[in-house]
């Protein structure tokens, strides 16, 4: 297979990883509730999505690793101070998405969490 052509494929799965990851987060977030019990979509319960989420995230990782090595000679020839200036656009942008990508995990690891903070209008039922 040329490298060109794996490229391609690469890309395309990592497409499909990054969907899958996006699509089982947001069901996770926003139609499985916390502490849902037996509630579950497609026969899966939150624990279930959230396993499958895990893996679209590990496997998009991995497909991003070997994105970066098929482009290996583009990224040292940039490094090495070869590329156009075209290049070093794309370079400069990629480097502006991967430092907003790391600010944004360090502001999710760093933030506080306050187990007992309650949603607004939440009112505790009495049982009388």
């Amino acid at each position: 297979m040329k490298q060109s052509q794996l490229i391609k494929v690469i890309d395309l799965l990592s497409f499909v990883a990054l969907v899958a990851m996006l699509a089982t987060g947001f069901l996770i977030e926003y139609s499985l509730p916390e502490r849902s019990g037996a509630s579950a979509v497609w026969g899966l319960t939150r624990h279930e999505w959230g396993d499958l989420h895990f893996y679209c995230s590990v496997m998009f990782l991995v497909l991003m690793s070997a994105h970066l090595l098929t482009h290996l000679k583009y990224i040292k020839s940039a490094v090495l101070g070869k590329a156009t200036r075209e290049q070093l656009y794309r370079l400069a942008v990629g480097l502006v998405g991967l430092s907003a990508l790391i600010l944004f995990i360090f502001i999710l690891i760093t933030a506080p969490v306050d187990l007992d903070e309650r949603p607004k209008g939440w009112q505790q039922k009495t049982h009388e």
